[in-house]
């Protein structure tokens, strides 16, 4: 008994793995039934009394087959035995022949829809733009895509391409995530445009499933929010990966990367990673020095949103032939439609008045803010400028001497952030930091990234910023700003936001009793709950917009990193304000080009206006249409110039 039951599970389990190889096996084992259904039932009808006589067995199985497979015959039979067996045929034919077919066919159409949704075959395509990976910027990133419609023309141009077409490698691929798309683009979402594909850009053979080689662009973001993730130890591996391709292709002729690297110190090993054309951009670094800035000169924020989000006025660069051989200072009003910040060349961003000697060479391109590309072209013949730089201190250095900062979280920036303040050695800076994490691994984590504090005078404090009662231990009154960081160790950008939204309900409770309230300055993960923000004393920064903007924009016009790095970095051009009434302008009416060329005469470049007539909604003026309309100005007016270090 123990053999035939061990036969009868070896038969059993051979036939379900036949079963199980896939839908061509499940046809076959369906056909073998049905012949041995029509075998049996045609001998049982060719040897039994029915009065139908056969010419030969097989007539006999013919008719039992026909049966098997057509209903259409069950009236045809007469006797007793023919009909009941022409009956249990018909019925075991609805089972196997109709049930069992349509149900293996269904589910074979199923599992085939169901593999090609989630993106495992191989693409073949041109001059696409690659994303590498999804994380919580990867639909900001696709709306400013779609969105930079000149950008992309003028990028595939270059390129040889004809329409936009991006494509996504995610790990997996799931309806959620193109519905995410779906939302962000809403009436400018094309399916046809963009293609989702499951893998992980760690393994090459995920890779050559998007095609990366003949790819235009890599965007290459890091994963932010992953717990115990090494993010920029998993980029460097994916370009370690793409640098060694099938084919046997010349490191200038791979396809250009623009990849995210949160630690300053592996920027260099990243460029040794990747052989190839590469922008490496700290958009970590980039955020801090945002949020450090927006605590020296409040409002700020809004300049840096306009110029980063894609709306509005835009940094653009070009190149300009008829302007070749002149001086920067001489072309500086040559745009009516724009603003000229400067020259780019050799990986850097030389600002205008930095140097007035500085010419326009054949292979230089200029940079400005503009609101289309198309603006950027030279209308006037360039003047004759012989007035010499002279340096000013700004604002911010003559009334800033000392500052307190409260910084309120910890995320992976806080170390940039901290290295920011230690940059500003014009002025005092005194940094407390309130956080849950241990101060011992904080210090640790700064040793480690060789953030070294020899001017600011950096404090930790342990506590919770949700915490009403630690919150009041705080002399919150001190301060001069307040800086809220989202958490990167929680999991997700609203969870980050939650968090971070019951602290910064806390802090108001805690402000509610102060007279003079410090500038606050808050970071936030996701545009929708950036409004819930909103009060007269607070500043946003949406770190994955502007992440997401930086990345897309630099892809499209490498240029542009360059002028990033020296608008957004310590020591080099930086944006500032300048109080009108200090100037001696409160209360008077001058013309963009008048304010132009009196700051120029100091050095510095005019980029339009903040009016703070209305201090809850000031109104930035960012290079205006007409340059020499009057502006009317009053005490509390400031003008936006772009300073040289």
């Amino acid at each position: 008994m123990k053999l035939l039951a061990r036969i009868r599970n070896l038969v059993q389990f051979q036939l379900e793995q036949f079963i199980l190889r896939g839908p061509l096996s499940r046809l076959m084992v369906i056909a073998l039934a049905m012949a041995l259904i029509a075998l049996g039932a045609g001998l049982l009808v060719y040897n039994a009394p029915t009065g139908q006589d056969y010419d030969d067995p097989w007539s006999a199985i013919w008719w039992a087959f026909l049966r098997l497979t057509d209903s259409g015959y069950l009236g045809d039979d007469e006797g007793s035995v023919l009909r009941v067996v022409s009956t249990l045929l018909t019925v075991a034919g609805v089972v196997l022949f109709v049930g069992a077919l349509i149900a293996t066919m269904t589910q074979w159409l199923n599992d085939t829809i169901e593999t090609l949704e989630a993106g495992y075959t191989p693409i073949a395509k041109n001059n696409h733009v690659l994303i590498l990976g999804w994380n919580n910027r990867t639909a900001a990133m696709v709306e400013d895509l779609v969105q930079s419609e000149g950008r992309v023309a003028r990028f595939l141009s270059r390129h040889g391409g004809r329409s936009l077409h991006i494509v996504i490698l995610a790990e997996r691929v799931t309806p959620a995530l193109a519905q995410e798309i779906r939302d962000k683009l809403g009436r400018g979402f094309d399916m046809r445009r963009i293609t989702l594909r499951s893998g992980t850009p760690l393994r090459l053979d995920h890779l050559r499933r998007v095609d990366y080689q003949h790819a235009a662009v890599i965007l290459l973001p890091t994963r932010e929010f992953e717990a115990g993730s090494a993010p920029d130890e998993l980029t460097i591996k994916t370009l370690m990966s793409a640098a060694h391709p099938d084919d046997d292709i010349e490191a200038a002729d791979m396809p250009l990367v623009v990849a995210e690297i949160f630690d300053a110190d592996r920027l260099e090993t990243a460029r040794r990673a990747y052989p190839g054309p590469a922008e490496f951009i700290g958009t970590p670094q980039i955020i801090s020095r945002l949020l450090a800035q927006n605590t020296r000169h409040r409002g700020l924020s809004s300049v840096y949103n306009e110029l980063l989000s894609g709306a509005g006025q835009q940094i653009y660069v070009r190149e300009c032939p008829s302007l070749e051989g002149r001086r920067l200072v001489d072309i500086a009003a040559c745009f009516d439609q724009a603003v000229l910040l400067g020259v780019t060349h050799d990986g850097r961003l030389d600002a205008l008045y930095a140097d007035n000697e500085q010419t326009v060479a054949a292979a230089d391109r200029l940079a400005f803010i503009a609101r289309e590309f198309e603006d950027c072209t030279p209308t006037r013949e360039p003047e004759s400028n012989a007035s010499g730089r002279i340096h000013a201190a700004s604002d911010a250095e003559v009334e800033a001497r000392r500052r307190r900062v409260l910084v309120l979280g910890w995320n992976q920036k806080v170390p940039s952030l901290l290295a920011e303040f230690d940059a500003y050695t014009r002025e005092r800076v005194e940094v407390d930091v309130f956080s849950l994490l241990a101060v011992d691994e904080r210090e640790t984590i700064l040793r480690r990234k060789g953030v070294m504090l020899n001017h600011a005078r950096v404090r930790h404090i342990e506590g919770d910023l949700t915490s009403h009662y630690e919150m009041t231990r705080l002399d919150v009154s001190g301060y001069d700003s307040i800086v809220l960081v989202a958490s990167d160790w929680l999991g997700s950008a609203d969870a980050a936001d939650a968090r971070m939204l019951l602290g910064y309900l806390v802090l108001s409770q805690v402000l509610e009793n102060v007279e003079t309230k410090p500038a606050v300055v808050v970071e936030s993960m996701s545009t929708d709950n950036a409004n819930l923000f909103d009060q007269a004393n607070v500043e946003r920064l949406v770190s994955p917009d502007l992440q997401a903007s930086m990345l897309t924009q630099v892809a499209l016009r490498r240029e542009l990193h360059w002028v990033l790095e020296e608008l957004f970095s310590a020591g080099g051009a930086e944006i500032e304000f300048r109080h009108v009434d200090r100037l001696g302008l409160a209360d008077t009416s001058e013309s963009f080009d008048t304010l132009r060329r009196a700051r120029a005469a100091h050095g510095e470049v005019l980029l339009g206006t903040l009016h703070r007539s209305d201090e809850s909604m000031p109104r930035l003026l960012l290079n205006p249409e007409d340059k020499w309309a009057p502006i009317a100005l009053s005490a509390r007016d400031e003008l936006v110039v772009l300073a040289i270090g």
